[in-house]
């Protein structure tokens, strides 16, 4: 069993009361990806940036984190950087800049039960799209766990191209992972009954339904279940969603080493897998950075050795 996160790589530059504060290479698939790095789990990242010094950086703590590599297209130019302009509630609005070159990635080759984490606006791109959503049916039709965080920052029912963009990413996962705005940009739903009767429509699915202080909520074709946030002094959101996905990745990689399907996965196994996701979203928003701190990582490790060995 092997993981991939599949995105965009961008380098963030931080900003608190008007003043830089930091910076950091980022974006969805890479949080997650070094995350699951800091857990020991074999994990790829897929993804593109430059052959300039901020995509150095990228690629340099990325090995030092145990994420393989070999997936990642480099180009001559600049990489992508965004601007976080942090407020008072240590909320994030963002600026992005984008990568001299359009460029996109080549697969690799898959295998049954591998588990792949896609989304954000590298899954809506034009340049590159046929090699995705080929990527993601060869997933589907080995029986590999995708999972598709849409990520949506803006309204996308006045974007009818973006939405069936959108819905025709859904469509070839396995699990949708959401948060209550991502849900009302799409689909202007208010609850996560109504966000998971949308993505029903294109079949049998799994939706997560994240609502940040609230906790989150798992939607089966079987059950339901609600799941408590933990209580957590915020630093920092950025990351947050992304290390929830990666939470769940991980939870799933303990539960399916067996051999076993998800779906045969036990409502009391959702809910420890839903609890990594709570674990590794509230870690990340008690730091500074974007990913989980090496530390905690290593003791999740040897923790869950420890349990195995029991």
């Amino acid at each position: 069993m092997r993981i991939f996160t599949i995105g965009e790589t961008t380098y963030d530059i931080l900003f608190r009361n008007g003043q830089p504060a930091g910076s950091c290479s980022g974006g969805s698939a890479y949080n997650s990806a070094i995350s699951l790095g800091r857990c020991g789990l074999p994990v790829s990242l897929i993804s593109t940036f430059g052959n300039d010094t901020v995509g150095d950086l990228s690629h340099d703590f990325l090995t030092m984190n145990g994420v393989d590599c070999r997936f990642i297209k480099r180009f001559d130019g600049r990489s992508r950087v965004a601007l976080a302009f942090f407020d008072h509630e240590n909320n994030a609005d963002y600026s992005f800049y984008p990568a001299s070159m359009d460029v996109y990635p080549e697969y690799p080759s898959l295998q049954k039960g591998d588990i792949l984490l896609v989304g954000s606006s590298f899954a809506l791109r034009n340049n590159g799209r046929e090699s995705l959503l080929n990527f993601l049916e060869q997933a589907r039709d080995l029986g590999c766990i995708t999972i598709y965080d849409p990520n949506a920052r803006q309204c996308m029912t006045k974007n009818p191209e973006l939405l069936q963009k959108i819905i025709q990413n859904m469509s070839l996962a396995t699990i949708i992972k959401g948060s209550d705005q991502d849900f009302r940009n799409i689909f202007g739903c208010k609850d996560g009954e109504s966000a998971y009767s949308k993505i029903r429509e294109s079949g049998d699915k799994i939706l997560i339904y994240t609502r940040g202080a609230e906790g989150a909520e798992l939607f089966t074709p079987d059950f339901h279940l609600e799941i408590p946030a933990r209580k957590t002094d915020v630093i920092s959101t950025i990351g947050a969603g992304d290390n929830f996905s990666a939470g769940i990745v991980f939870g799933l990689f303990q539960k399916l080493k067996s051999k076993r399907t998800w779906k045969d996965l036990t409502t009391e196994e959702w809910e420890e897998i839903m609890s990594f996701g709570t674990l590794f979203a509230s870690a990340v928003c008690a730091s500074s950075q974007n990913y989980l701190p090496e530390e905690f990582g290593k003791r999740l490790r040897l923790e869950v050795n420890e349990k195995m060995n029991e």
